[in-house]
């Protein structure tokens, strides 16, 4: 680990003297100790590592989930902050996210911890083989743990999270052999996605590879991978499936877990007026973090009905062989604890974490209330039909109500569960309304 965290001081001082232009700016668009000022617009560059690309059925990247949030700030906050998109880590690399915050280099950056395991250990835990198998429950549960086990982590960084994008329980994409046992993964090149995942491929006999996914189907085509761990989404949305043939989609029962987040430097709340502050944080919760769970898991049924149409084979393994596996699992919720305990000294507070995220995995009943689907983006009525047999509503009038000409833009979205953001409790404390919000629940008689 020294080489790496010493590679990563450097990084952050290359960071510090790029960004030093950006403080100066941010000092002068009312941040620092005299707090936002007036009407003033301050930017927010927000750094997010995947290209914007047209979505697998056709759709234009502009009808993209981003470009909604972007609109949304913007038109809440009545121009006062200025969302600027940076894209396909033109703003920072995906594994120096943390340090871009710290340095101002971005405002609000997509942060993968097991890329930078060092900066929010326990948040690592969600890496492992935990088989939470919703987007949306994945994102429920660390939102109800947030402040009682990870806040501390993010206040010693001075970082906050603002929300997190759940990821369900990984499939296995195999380009050209069928994996339907653990001793199939012997002597095979897999994806590494951080120390969770590299534990359970070493007792399964596979060599882990370290690579961010976006290395992937270049890795995957020259066979310098034999396999892959992801969601269904890269198989078939970034087209992986043109890497091999026939290609084969496997279902083991889970193989890992992931949950990117969406985290800012904790003077966001200062540098903005409450009240934009506010629309910043449920703007990007509502959009990056629950519409994007809940959308995530519906286009995953869309995305598993496409393996065969694209010729791949879909392999589920036996219960008995599933059994197999979760043994292994167990093995390493175990090594991560003592791990956790030898490398940070959280042992204790790591095995708290997962006790508490089985009780809630246990105990979860279900999400709440659903947002709509574009209808600019799915469009086909098959799409349409589909998703309605699973309760996902895709229609112009429903979208309209959130993003026409009189929408709420998620302002008015209620979760409809038994808990609330971290930031609802913030705003309460700023004993305000808030003044674009009251005017639209006025005119439209809420």
């Amino acid at each position: 680990m020294k080489g790496r965290r010493k590679g990563i001081q450097i990084a952050l001082a290359v960071l510090m003297i790029v960004s030093a232009a950006a403080v100066l700016a941010f000092t002068g668009c009312g941040g620092g100790d005299g707090g936002p000022a007036g009407n003033e617009t301050i930017k927010l560059k927000f750094s997010q590592p995947h290209p914007a690309l047209p979505g697998f059925w056709g759709a234009p990247a502009s009808e993209g989930a981003m470009y909604y949030w972007e609109k949304a700030v913007e038109t809440v906050t009545e121009g006062r902050v200025d969302i600027e998109l940076y894209t396909s880590e033109t703003l920072n690399k995906q594994e120096l996210a943390f340090d871009a915050l710290v340095a101002h280099v971005a405002d609000i950056a997509w942060c993968v911890d097991c890329y930078a395991v060092e900066w929010t250990p326990l948040e690592v835990l969600w890496y492992l083989a935990l088989d939470i198998d919703s987007c949306e429950e994945n994102y429920i549960i660390h939102s109800k743990l947030y402040e009682e086990y990870f806040l501390p982590e993010f206040e010693a960084r001075h970082l906050i999270n603002i929300t997190t994008l759940g990821r369900e329980q990984f499939i296995v994409f195999s380009p050209y052999k069928p994996i339907n046992t653990i001793e199939d993964f012997e002597g095979l090149t897999v994806l590494s996605a951080g120390p969770t995942l590299e534990n359970l491929m070493s007792k399964m006999g596979a060599l882990s590879i370290a690579l961010q996914w976006q290395d992937c189907y270049e890795a995957l085509a020259k066979g310098t991978l034999n396999c892959a761990f992801l969601d269904i989404t890269l198989p078939i949305a970034f087209r992986w499936f043109e890497t091999g043939d026939p290609g084969y989609v496997i279902d083991c029962g889970g193989i890992g877990n992931a949950q990117p987040h969406y985290n800012a430097h904790e003077d966001l709340l200062d540098r903005l007026r409450p009240e934009d502050a506010y629309a910043v944080l449920k703007l990007t919760d509502t959009w990056l973090g629950i519409r994007d769970s809940q959308w995530s898991d519906a286009m995953n049924i869309l995305y598993l009905d496409e393996v065969p149409k694209q010729g791949m084979e879909y392999i589920e393994w036996t219960e008995s062989e599933k059994e197999r596996l979760r043994e292994l699992k167990r093995e390493t919720y175990d090594w991560a604890v003592d791990w956790m305990e030898s490398e940070f000294g959280v042992g204790e507070e790591a095995a708290a974490v997962l006790e508490a995220i089985f009780e809630e995995m246990e105990n979860y009943k279900g999400g709440g209330n659903r947002t709509p689907g574009n209808a600019n983006s799915i469009t086909h009525q098959w799409q349409i039909d589909r998703l309605a047999e699973f309760g996902y509503e895709v229609s112009e009038e429903a979208w309209q109500e959130w993003v026409g000409p009189d929408g709420h833009w998620g302002m008015d979205f209620d979760y409809g569960v038994d808990w609330e953001p971290w930031y609802e409790e913030w705003w309460r404390e700023q004993n305000m309304e808030h003044p674009w919000y009251e005017n639209w629940k006025a005119e439209h008689g809420k």
